[in-house]
């Protein structure tokens, strides 16, 4: 007779951990129960003499579960199965969820788990509710004055475990389907603090998970219309896949708005149930502005008209305290001259003695033009006068190149605005920047949001200098202000050199970029080996055979490191995964050609080796490091709480900082030897290799190219399939981006 799988219900209390694995979500607890379950053994509780002739029903959970706290009561589903190598029946969870513990002695057995004894009973003389208060989003942080024991880092840890456990577990069982994680759900709780409003508001619309980065609309879509499959013509789903769509595209190609007949075509694409509510939609909503046919996010619209607002506005200030005379002028000029070992042109003479007039300026043109030279002389002018200046970048190796450049110190922007949180800064419009002058350097990496964060933090009676090469990458966001603002010289002051300087002309490097940002191919015909440039600095090699060229990548990066160092050589390419010529696949090769035998620490799929050069992926606000920040895998050991973790030193403008992160913070990291070309933006090495071939196509343009061989500052080697070059030479996206801003400077 064949068995029937019967699903078994009960109420249960864990009372040992015997593995958990944060990474997979696997466990195996041991628990305890009253109710009838159809497989167990007898268990004498050894601190209940009176019930020793009761003895409970034990065995045990073993499956992907939320991590479980011994001592609290859930209520789970599962399916008993009989585990062939221990030789007894254990149950499999389908959902588990914690029963929130409302008396005294509950709360205390729950705070007992995590803390001392004395510790929960003195935070529940305090706070009697302590985990009702914080489940309804009461209670967020507590007088530690009041509570002996207590800081804030412990009543963090305390008050995560109360989320983790009563609330998120809860709506993870109802998520399950989806695959969504603690993580994501933490991502929703920042927006609403409230748990149990938040669990409320998923009911209620589960496409409000759209918000979460990672989960795209097609998921989520399957979710809600199986959880309620009566919003499959509705507002709340309309709206989700319009925002979403709109967001997606200006993250992603970075357009502020497309066109209506585009939109519609979405829809009916995706969401066809939906079309015949457009209309109503359009007329009564909040979060999308309209003009004429084109339709964006009002969010976009907002921030971008803010740009425009304050760069006119800015720049119709008169400040008499900025008047140089032509004598300061040209010492200044002479002064820098002579620091930097040359003379300028005539063109850029013109441009340095005319931005001095400009409250904003902004300058751009070609590699080895002089933009950061020219900022040379002006920033001398304006110290000479006992001006004070702030120089600023996106990233730090950018930051790293204008001390390099010009003698000033200079740092990321997030660092110059005193970054606490996401677009949350201690500078700001009510508490500008203490300085004279700002100098902005490779201003097109900069996106719209942090742009108009910069622009509303310095006061009005600032100068800014803004260089940048709008013809490299876009930005990574929406908007694309700095190629905006060239667009418009009526109002706005924009200077665009042209002649490169004689030191630029000797360069192959400089020479053959600058002939690719113009769509012009400086390759007669591909061969095996080409040398181009005076100083014979721009090697070509060409290859059908994709696996050979990253074999030669690989093996010159090897080479190149003993005479230049691991600092300042790196490997780019277009593509992060998916294809055997991704960062990815080459720094797992890097990675055990230098370190085969080094102590490593992983989650999943990603390892880091002890002596390991990486490099951080995301803004950190509460370790202080940000995205582009590049450092070395220092130390591997165990924590106080006996957890794996990791040190990473980075180093910058002489100054050290260790960070620690524990495994779960892993993705946080990632291998620095193979770099994206868009990561490398903004950065300088001596010795760059670039590789493009056509599984890199989608991304194949020429201000990818121009950007990947003008990181090089000695030589540059580029590796590539002959037509993924040609389609470099023939292709541009940059100048596609559909804006607001754009619309706005040239009305």
């Amino acid at each position: 007779m064949e068995n029937i799988i019967q699903t078994t219900e009960f109420k249960m209390i864990p009372i040992n951990e015997r593995y958990y694995n944060e990474d997979s979500n696997w466990g195996v607890y041991t628990f305890t129960t009253k109710d009838d379950i159809p497989y167990f053994n007898p268990y004498h509780d050894p601190f209940d003499e009176n019930n020793w002739d009761k003895p409970l029903k034990m065995s045990n959970v073993t499956g992907k579960m939320q991590r479980l706290y011994l001592g609290s009561e859930y209520i789970v589903k599962a399916i008993p199965e009989y585990n062939l190598k221990y030789s007894t029946y254990q149950y499999t969870p389908i959902s588990i969820v914690a029963v929130e513990p409302k008396t005294y002695q509950a709360q205390e057995l729950f705070l007992k788990s995590l803390t001392t004894e004395t510790i929960a009973k003195n935070i529940l003389a305090e706070y009697p509710n302590v985990v009702e208060d914080v489940m309804n989003g009461k209670l967020k942080d507590l007088e530690y004055s009041k509570i002996k024991g207590v800081g804030k880092k412990t009543w963090d840890k305390l008050r995560n475990s109360i989320i983790d456990n009563y609330v998120i577990s809860d709506i993870i069982t109802m998520l399950q389907p989806l695959g969504v994680t603690y993580s994501m759900i933490k991502k929703l709780l920042s927006e609403e603090p409230n748990p149990s409003l938040l669990k409320q508001q998923l009911n209620e619309n589960p496409y409000i998970m759209t918000k979460i980065r990672g989960l795209g609309f097609k998921r989520v879509d399957d979710l809600a219309l199986k959880l309620k499959p009566e919003l499959r013509k509705s507002m709340f789903r309309l709206t989700a896949f319009i925002q979403y769509y709109l967001f997606e595209i200006g993250e992603n190609e970075g357009h502020t708005w497309i066109t209506k007949d585009v939109l519609e075509s979405k829809i009916s694409d995706n969401i066809p149930e939906c079309n015949e509510l457009l209309p109503e939609l359009l007329k009564n909503n909040t979060f999308l502005y309209q003009e004429d046919d084109k339709i964006g996010l009002k969010y976009y619209r907002d921030i971008e008209e803010k740009i425009y607002n304050i760069l006119l506005e800015k720049n119709s200030i008169v400040n008499d305290k900025f008047d140089f005379t032509d004598e300061e002028i040209e010492q200044g000029i002479k002064q820098a001259e002579e620091e930097q070992g040359f003379k300028y042109t005539e063109e850029q003479i013109n441009v340095i003695k005319n931005a001095v007039k400009n409250n904003i300026l902004t300058i751009s043109g070609k590699a080895g033009c002089g933009k950061t030279t020219i900022s040379k002389a002006l920033l001398k002018i304006y110290k000479n006068k006992g001006f004070s200046i702030k120089a600023m970048a996106l990233s730090a190796k950018a930051a790293q190149r204008i001390i390099e450049a010009t003698g000033y110190p200079a740092s990321t922007i997030h660092r110059g605005l005193g970054a606490k949180g996401l677009n949350e800064f201690t500078y700001n419009y009510n508490n500008p920047i203490p300085t004279d002058v700002v100098f902005i350097d490779e201003a097109s990496m900069i996106n719209a949001r942090l742009f108009y964060d910069l622009l509303s933090a310095i006061d009005y009676n600032t100068r800014i200098i803004i260089s940048g090469d709008h013809m490299q990458l876009p930005p990574i966001g929406f908007g694309n202000v700095f190629s905006d603002i060239l667009t418009n010289n009526k109002e706005l002051n924009s200077y665009q050199l042209t002649k490169p300087m004689r030191q630029a002309q000797m360069s192959g490097i400089l020479s053959d970029a600058n002939l690719i940002r113009d769509g012009i191919n400086p390759i007669d015909t591909p061969e095996l080996k080409i040398v181009h440039g005076e100083l014979k600095d721009m090697y070509y090699m060409f290859r059908e055979n994709r696996e050979s060229l990253r074999n030669i990548a690989i093996n010159t990066f090897i080479k190149s490191i003993e005479t230049d160092g691991l600092d300042e050589v790196v490997i780019a390419v277009p593509r992060k995964k998916d294809c055997i010529n991704s960062t990815s696949e080459i720094n797992k090769i890097i990675q055990e050609m230098l370190l085969p035998n080094s102590p490593s620490i992983s989650k999943g799929y990603v390892k880091f080796k002890l002596g390991d050069k990486v490099t951080q992926t995301v803004n950190n606000y509460e370790k202080n490091v940000f995205n582009g920040e590049v450092g070395y895998v220092t130390r591997i050991y165990k924590d106080d709480n006996n957890q794996d973790v990791c040190d990473v030193t980075f180093k910058s403008n002489e100054n050290e900082k260790v960070i620690t992160y524990s495994k779960s913070e892993l993705d946080d990291l990632d291998l620095a030897y193979a770099m994206t070309t868009h990561r490398l933006q903004g950065s300088g090495f001596k010795t760059v290799i670039g590789i493009i071939d056509n599984t890199h196509y989608t991304l194949l343009d020429n201000c990818m190219l121009y950007t990947l061989i003008t990181r090089a500052k000695k030589r540059c080697c580029l590796l590539a399939e002959p037509s993924a070059f040609l389609k470099c030479i023939k292709t541009n996206h940059n100048s596609g981006r559909q804006t607001w801003l754009k619309k706005l400077l040239n009305k």
